[in-house]
């Protein structure tokens, strides 16, 4: 079952109703779920934090691939019960799976062109990306809702 997620540095921009939510869990746009007790979610590390779900890899983010695979080698280390998830566009997704070798590991695809592909250069996506809201929010279509932490 697919199910709609919210991001935004700018949370009170999101509908109260969003049925799930993708916080940045640190980070200068840090904010918490608990904002929508309703919503499903996962959290977005840009520093790297092996504790967060989500690897943000793009310039600024988790960068460079280096830097990627350190979060996930501290990620599995620190709990090997844990997935690995990555976040990132079509121009990067090379390097990300270069720096992810050996690693089992999910794709978080970002289109932002409107469109949800359930896989990408063979790769299968865990969730995608498809557009942003002139600066609100952005809108993922998250295809496992079983990945979803429940609030």
């Amino acid at each position: 079952m697919t199910i709609t997620a919210y991001d935004s540095a700018m949370p009170q921009l999101i509908p109260a109703s969003a049925p799930a939510v993708l916080p940045y869990g640190d980070g200068h746009n840090k904010w918490l779920h608990t904002r929508f007790p309703k919503a499903l979610y996962r959290y977005f590390t840009v520093t790297g934090d092996p504790a967060l779900d989500i690897a943000d890899f793009e310039p600024g983010c988790v960068w460079p691939g280096s830097a990627l695979r350190a979060w996930a080698e501290k990620r599995k280390t620190n709990h090997p019960e844990w997935d690995l998830t990555v976040y990132t566009d079509r121009d990067n997704f090379q390097a990300v799976v270069d720096s992810m070798n050996g690693f089992e590991w999910y794709l978080f695809l970002a289109t932002l062109d409107n469109t949800a592909p359930e896989s990408y250069n063979g790769v299968k996506c865990r969730a995608v990306q498809y557009t942003d809201r002139s600066g609100a929010y952005d809108l993922s279509m998250i295809f496992d809702e079983d990945w979803l932490n429940k609030p």
